[in-house]
């Protein structure tokens, strides 16, 4: 074949396939113009990377650093609780793992146009009047909290998707990781932080039904200072934090009005009607939801299981040791509420291990969480759904340093008469019924029962040393005192059967439950409850067992209503008391010196010594123009107030009068030899003894005023009485004391002073009624060598201290309080107020007309006694001669 006739081939080769590629090319895009391409949705682009995904009452979806929320539709607008709890921190001094430093927030989401907010919501109203709900609504609008655009919706368009990253990477102080309870607080310290949001991130994502949690771990750099220290400088601090959205039930549980009579932890809000009457507050008693399983039963009489019991689970990083005593504490309270008609009401469970849903930080789980902390306490706060009270979450946390608190108790108010306990370490048996009584008193806090201080003080002081009574009702008629072990006891009487320890539930416990929690089925509201509840308080109404007795936190005037305190008489309980605390003193090296070469023990338990008897003296001086007072309503047997009778007031007089001069017991020379130099304690006590009595003449004045009784004890006999006592020595001629002629120069300085006669510009009454009445406090010594319940600070962080302050934090013993005025007792309140502004009689001329006596008596006894006597007169005579100038 030649050459032109191949080429000419080629070419009609090359023209026939590239027509037909082109037909083919022409045929597919034929096809595909008939055929759409699929598009990415704003949904799959968010999420068609590496995602973590949860789903559950909410879908979480988490990626590089960020985190969506699906928010359903169905689910705006419905209430929230949105709680925030300590999962890991770089230090429990400033709050614990598993406290919630904060309130949990009452939420909901809501939708406006391309804008989801969380807001919070705001119900201090309500009103059954509906002409009056919108005007409510309209003045109480949940306020934003975040917005959040929305950037998607869900396949199905029934959810929103939200980008909620800046919400949980922000320092929000509504959900803060700095617990005001932290141990680093008190003494007069705050914390200044700085939140370093490039150091923080998201962590864990979690979704059930009912519930998501988003962990977030914020960093900040950290102060600790007061008025002119830094105690902790730029502390590197983070804290991982689990924030939790819980739905509130959609049908709010009926609350129960609470009643002031009865310590119970309540909510309130204020009430609208068209009744012709002004705002109403109304008080809902915090409580959970028991409701019978089975109504026709219940009826019935027959004990049955709530629908839903209350479960506290254990932490499984407690000692083994301590677990069964700690759930006996939880369910303690089961004869409380079988005595109500139900069975298993509240229930103490392990960690569970195999339950993909349980997580003891979120918001939906009540737990006893473990704190590894030198802290010497335990708390059991609750949350509740702000609309109804309903107890949703409630939690105990015991610190570990609680086995130190409860064995230095024990040891030290029942050691004289309980051989078993004469140890630096208790067995397993004993410490552990010190950690049940505890646990119980918590959950008791869990429940909504407040405090009642008065629980001990309706019993006798000798049926403390009962066997019988004592095996029957312990310490107290209340768990929710802060009653202890049996001081009152004596050696020899654990061997005649008197029990030592307070009891598992008080008769007042079991009464407050059935008040707070036996379902009242034939009520349909509130309100038909309200008979039914006010009848059960007026059955009891007069019988002190069943007095509640508030908290004296800011100002005290009821000598039954205090802490740590025995028995219906203080002079005699702290008497039995007293004579105790020399016995442990005079035997305690004996006891322990084996166990405790390095004195660590004998020297702490010294100082514990020392606080217990400032707490008995306190006891008593509260009795020196006391009033006793009682929440009442119309019809009550008891009285608003009742004056300290005159007698007993006396006695309390002579009772700390008496202890001037015979507290030599209480410097414990061989023992102090053994550690470093102090002071002699009885000396300090001396004075701050005297300086409180001086200082009730106040209180004895607004109790003279108060007292209707023809036998009242007035401020001239209070007076008559101290200058009796301090100068009883020299009517009788006899050469003074040391400790004598202190107390007289102290008697003199201090009427001198606030009599207005020591020289101008001195007038004034600090012992008035608007004046400071004072508390014994515990020598400075001690305070400087004691570790407060707090602990001490750990050793790593000293270094960071300013120079001086390598020192121990210190438990003070009692507050300094301020003295009576007007008194706002009846009502609500978590404690005693008062306005120091009640008016009572001038008591300048009773100073003076005392100095004139005192001057008049030493003139006829200054020759009288040693050579040191009569110049401790004559010093006397020139302080007055140049005051009356």
């Amino acid at each position: 074949m030649s050459k032109s006739i191949r080429i000419s081939f080629l070419l009609v080769v090359l023209c026939v396939l590239g027509g037909g590629n082109d037909a083919l090319a022409r045929k597919k895009k034929t096809a595909d113009k008939g055929k759409e391409i699929k598009k990415e949705t704003p949904y799959e682009k968010l999420f068609k990377g590496k995602c973590e995904t949860v789903k559950g009452l909410m879908t979480i979806h988490k990626t590089d650093n960020k985190v969506y929320f699906e928010i359903p539709l169905e689910l705006l607008n419905r209430d929230m609780l949105l709680g925030s709890t300590i999962s890991e921190t770089t230090s429990n001094w400033f709050g614990s793992v598993g406290e919630k430093p904060t309130d949990p927030l009452h939420v909901v989401f809501t939708r406006t146009d391309s804008i989801v907010s969380l807001r919070q919501v705001n119900i201090p109203y309500e009103t059954e009047v509906e002409s009056l709900q919108q005007r409510i609504a309209e003045s109480t609008r949940p306020a934003v909290m975040h917005n959040f655009g929305i950037l998607a919706y869900n396949p199905d368009s029934t959810a929103v998707v939200v980008d909620v990253s800046e919400f949980f990477l922000a320092d929000n102080e509504q959900m803060t990781p700095f617990s005001p309870y932290a141990p680093i607080l008190g003494q007069g310290r705050w914390i200044v932080k700085e939140f370093k949001k490039d150091k923080s991130q998201l962590g864990k994502v979690k979704a059930f039904a009912d519930n998501v949690s988003v962990q977030s771990s914020l960093s900040y750099e950290v102060n600790v200072r007061d008025g002119r220290y830094y105690y902790i400088y730029k502390l590197p601090f983070t804290a991982v934090l689990t924030r939790s959205f819980v739905l509130l039930p959609e049908k709010p549980m009926r609350p129960r009005f609470a009643d002031p009579r009865i310590g119970i932890f309540y909510s309130n809000r204020s009430a609208f009607s068209h009744e012709n009457k002004g705002v109403e507050t109304r008080y809902y008693a915090n409580r959970w939801r028991l409701e019978p399983a089975d109504e026709a039963a219940y009826r019935q009489g027959k004990l049955v299981e709530p629908k839903q019991p209350i479960v506290f689970y254990v932490d499984n990083a407690f000692p083994e040791s301590w677990r069964k005593y700690i759930k006996a504490g939880v369910e303690e309270w089961q004869k409380a509420f079988e005595a109500i008609g139900f069975k298993d009401a509240i229930l103490a469970r392990d960690f569970p291990a195999d339950d993909p849903e349980f997580d003891p930080d979120n918001l939906k789980y009540s737990c006893v969480r473990y704190s590894p902390s030198p802290v010497q306490n335990a708390m059991g706060p609750s949350w509740t759904d702000p609309r109804t009270g309903e107890i949703l979450n409630a939690s105990v946390y015991l610190y570990h340093n609680l086995v130190k608190l409860v064995q230095d108790w024990r040891f030290l108010q029942t050691s004289p008469a309980d051989p078993d306990v004469r140890k630096v370490m208790f067995d397993e048996e004993t410490l552990g019924s010190c950690i049940r009584y505890v646990v119980a008193h918590e959950v008791g806090h869990c429940l909504a029962l407040m405090h009642n201080m008065s629980g001990s003080a309706a019993i006798p002081t000798d049926s403390l040393r009962s066997p019988s009574f004592t095996r029957k009702y312990g310490t107290t008629y209340s768990i929710m005192d802060y009653a202890r072990n049996n001081y009152v006891a004596q050696p020899g009487d654990k061997e005649r059967g008197v029990k030592l320890t307070p009891p598992d539930l008080g008769v007042y416990d079991l009464y407050a439950i059935k008040w707070l929690y036996t379902p009242l089925l034939d009520a349909r509201n509130a309100k038909e409850e309200v008979p039914t509840l006010n009848r059960w308080i007026a059955e009891k109404s007069g019988d002190p067992v069943y007095r509640y007795g508030k908290q004296q936190i800011f100002s005290r005037f009821d000598p039954s209503s205090v802490e740590e305190d025995l028995g219906d008489d203080a002079i005699k309980s702290s008497t039995y008391g007293v004579k105790n605390l020399q016995y442990v003193l005079a035997n305690m090296s004996d006891w322990v010196e084996k166990d405790d070469s390095d004195y660590t023990f004998r020297q702490g338990m010294y100082n514990e010594i020392v606080y217990q008897y400032v707490r008995y003296v306190n006891h008593v001086l509260l009795n020196i123009g006391g009033l006793y007072l009682n929440e009442r309503y119309d019809g009550d047997a008891l009285p608003s107030y009742a004056v300290v009778p005159k007698e007993k007031q006396q006695r309390a007089l002579r009772f700390l009068l008496g202890q001037l001069g015979n507290m030599d017991w209480l410097n414990a020379p061989g023992m102090q030899a053994q550690w470093g130099l102090m002071s002699n304690i009885s000396t300090e006590l001396e004075d701050k003894i005297f300086g409180a009595v001086m200082s009730r003449l106040g209180s004895v004045a607004l109790s003279a005023v108060k007292d209707e009784n023809a036998e009242t004890y007035t401020p001239r006999e209070f007076l008559a009485d101290v200058q009796d006592f301090v100068f009883a020595p020299t009517r009788k001629g006899r050469t003074l004391t040391v400790s004598e002629k202190n107390l007289q120069m102290k008697l003199l300085s201090n009427v001198m002073l606030f009599s207005g006669v020591a020289k101008k510009g001195m007038a004034g009454d600090p012992f008035s009624v608007v004046s400071a009445s004072r508390m014994i406090e515990v020598p400075e010594p001690v305070k400087a060598y004691s570790r407060e319940r707090y602990g001490i600070l750990p050793a790593e962080w000293m270094g960071v201290f300013s120079n001086r302050e390598a020192v121990a934090v210190c438990r003070e013993a009692v507050p300094v309080t301020t003295l009576p005025g007007n008194i706002e007792r009846q009502g609500f309140g978590y404690w005693v107020n008062v306005n120091t502004n009640m008016v009572v009689e001038p008591l300048d001329h009773l100073y003076f007309d005392m100095l004139r006596k005192i001057q008049s008596l030493i003139k006829g006894k200054v020759n009288t006694g040693s050579e040191d006597t009569r110049q401790h007169y004559r010093l006397l005579l020139y302080k007055l001669e140049q005051a009356f100038k």
